[in-house]
């Protein structure tokens, strides 16, 4: 009697030292009914000893297995122990996950006795776990956005790179084509005028130094040729510099520009007399624009007439180079040759459009569209975007 009294207050105090653990502490006998249940248990599942006792654990909190039930129990009588995740359901219907470790307890003849399980309630750490994965695979998601945007933003650099490379090349090759073609044409007309006069100014004074009679019509031949040699030196000059143009004389340089003499082919201006505009950035680049297109319509377009319009409504202002010349498709290097990139860039820089066509009827029109809303927004800028190079608007500063 003694020592089962002893034995009785050895499990008394066992279990009072139980009820101390955190975790949940449960004994099953074979059938798996609740033989004891610990405080733990009772905290983390809301049942009371009472409750618990004598229950079917599987029934009372609807376990989720991670694998059939079956291969568990397998384990378990092989290994005396196993251990692993669960789903419980408490009291309220809550799920929560746990992590679980059973012990085998074993009768004198080797069966199953009791099983000690003890549950550590882990769902906080799980909800943390998967949180933590969800951010890295947006992150590794993300990473693969910027990373692909990256890449195509690096292949668009290059290709800019590589164009204004080309842009570079382009503004070589025709620098010195045109001081070629500048040599060219002075020596000769200019030179050819000017060595006509030394040599008629030489003829004259022999005969001034033998006393013969001097032929008028040879002093009015040595005039008419400076006269001649002066208005080339004059049109060459107009061609190679301008001024800026600004709002208020943008009418004016368009009207000197269409009466040139240099140009082959006939050029006119319409444009009514209403016509106004009060930005002078948008008016220079408008002349450069028109200029340049009439420069290429009189290289290319083997046209009869050039005719330079510029009209307002309330809404844009147009500007338009039409020829009635054979048309940009056998003259390809000068819609995408150089003067297009020029042209385009000065629309761009002012917020316009530029476009080119070739009419139904033949020819080429040039039209560079300018909203007045562009206009406003081009106004708090700079005039010349940030991203053009300066080498090359130096380079543009000095041909046109």
């Amino acid at each position: 009697m003694r020592e089962r009294k002893q034995h009785e207050q050895r499990l008394a105090e066992q279990a009072r030292l139980l009820d101390l653990s955190n975790d949940a502490i449960i004994v099953r006998d074979a059938n798996d009914r609740i033989t004891y249940w610990n405080k733990g248990a009772e905290e983390m599942y809301g049942y009371t000893r009472d409750e618990a006792l004598g229950k079917v654990t599987q029934e009372l909190l609807q376990i989720h297995f991670p694998e059939p039930v079956r291969k568990i129990h397998e384990k378990l009588l092989h290994e005396n122990r196993w251990e692993g995740e669960l789903v419980h359901t408490v009291r309220d219907g809550k799920h929560i996950t746990v992590f679980s470790r059973w012990a085998l307890e074993r009768d004198a003849q080797g069966n199953r006795a009791f099983i000690l399980e003890t549950n550590n309630d882990i769902t906080d750490r799980k909800r943390a776990e998967a949180a933590l994965q969800r951010a890295k695979q947006l992150l590794e998601t993300r990473v693969r956005q910027r990373t692909t945007e990256l890449r195509t933003a690096n292949k668009e650099l290059q290709d800019e790179i590589v164009r204004r490379k080309g842009l570079e090349g382009e503004i070589l090759e025709i620098s010195d084509r045109e001081q070629q073609r500048l040599g060219q044409e002075l020596h000769d007309g200019i030179c050819q005028h000017l060595t006509a006069v030394a040599f008629m100014a030489r003829s004259v004074a022999l005969r001034l130094e033998n006393h013969r009679v001097v032929d008028p019509n040879d002093l009015e031949k040595i005039a008419q040729l400076v006269n001649e040699a002066a208005t080339d030196t004059r049109n060459f000059s107009r061609a190679l510099h301008r001024a800026d143009v600004d709002s208020a004389g943008l009418v004016a340089a368009l009207e000197d520009l269409v009466d040139r003499e240099i140009w082959k082919t006939p050029c006119r201006l319409e444009i009514k007399p209403a016509f106004h505009i009060d930005d002078d950035v948008a008016a220079s680049h408008l002349y450069r624009i028109a200029r340049e297109a009439v420069i290429n319509a009189n290289k290319h377009s083997q046209a009869r007439e050039i005719v330079v319009a510029l009209t307002r409504s309330r809404k844009e202002i147009v500007l338009t180079v039409t020829d009635n010349g054979v048309g940009f498709q056998n003259s390809t290097n000068s819609v995408r040759g150089l003067g297009f990139h020029i042209m385009n860039y000065r629309a761009r820089a002012i917020g316009g459009r530029l476009k080119i066509q070739c009419p139904k009827e033949g020819g080429t029109r040039v039209e560079c569209h300018l909203t007045d809303k562009s206009r406003r927004s081009q106004k708090s800028e700079n005039a010349r975007p940030k991203s053009f190079p300066a080498k090359i608007i130096k380079a543009l500063t000095a041909l046109i």
